[in-house]
């Protein structure tokens, strides 16, 4: 298959670690040919998003349009899958006592064992490591330095955008020492192998969360590891109106061409 103009495809699928039929939409960059092999993000959405955020109310779709036609980004495939409000992690009944509002299911599993697989094998991507990026906004953001801390071999770029990082008590996703041991980037970077992975973190300087002293404070951690991470702080809140206009930055970090 060869595209002329880039498209964007909603795919539904069955999910061994769910146990259910579940959606992605996949941004395919113009001039797309299914025997060549292209670099992937996967961008995951707020917590109250779904797959159809990030690529059109995000813009990032429009971006990554714009810089490939101007040779600013390499052409590349953005997945976006529904995670609901999953933060990406494996929860269970247990949690749902703590966190009334979380999607119970094994949403790690399903990013990781059902999802990247099904991606390399039916569509054209690199896949390994050297050619795959995760990133996300928010509770997405949490789940996709979650995914590049736990899997570091999987993923070379990883992004947090205004990503929920609590330095306080957050009894919700960490009721216990022990699970926030497990699920807190802040922590999991500590003991990370973190070669050959490079962190995006950036935050509003109205964010209402404060997360912008989350990234703060891991950007500080990765750069004492001699990680390659940084760290933008920029005017904006936690919403679509700060993502939005900082989109192509985004896009510039995962899959920028040298100028």
């Amino acid at each position: 298959m060869i595209s002329k103009a880039a498209s964007v495809y909603r795919i539904l699928f069955d999910s061994p670690a769910l146990g259910k039929e579940v959606r992605f939409n996949v941004y395919l960059p113009p001039g797309y040919d299914a025997t060549k092999h292209y670099p992937t993000l996967y961008m995951l959405h707020p917590l109250n998003g779904s797959e159809n955020s990030v690529l059109s109310s995000v813009g990032l779709s429009a971006a990554a349009d714009k810089l490939i036609g101007e040779g600013k980004i390499q052409p590349l495939l953005i997945v976006a899958p529904l995670l609901e409000s999953s933060y990406g992690l494996n929860l269970t009944e247990e949690d749902a006592k703590t966190c009334s509002s979380c999607t119970i299911g094994n949403y790690e599993d399903y990013l990781i064992k059902d999802l990247i697989p099904y991606v390399d094998s039916h569509f054209g991507t690199i896949a390994d490591k050297s050619g795959r990026y995760i990133g996300g906004f928010s509770g997405g953001g949490l789940a996709a330095l979650h995914a590049a801390f736990t899997h570091s071999d999987l993923f070379s770029k990883a992004g947090g955008h205004s990503a929920s990082l609590y330095l306080d008590a957050w009894p919700d996703l960490y009721s216990t020492p022990e699970l926030r041991n497990q699920r807190d980037p802040l922590v999991l970077a500590e003991n990370a192998d973190l070669a050959g992975l490079s962190i995006y973190l950036d935050c509003g300087d109205q964010d209402p969360y404060r997360f912008y002293e989350g990234a703060e404070k891991l950007n500080q951690l990765l750069l004492k590891k001699q990680a390659k991470s940084e760290y933008h702080h920029s005017p904006g809140a936690h919403d679509e109106a700060y993502w939005d206009p900082n989109s192509e930055n985004y896009l510039l970090f995962y899959a920028g061409l040298a100028s």
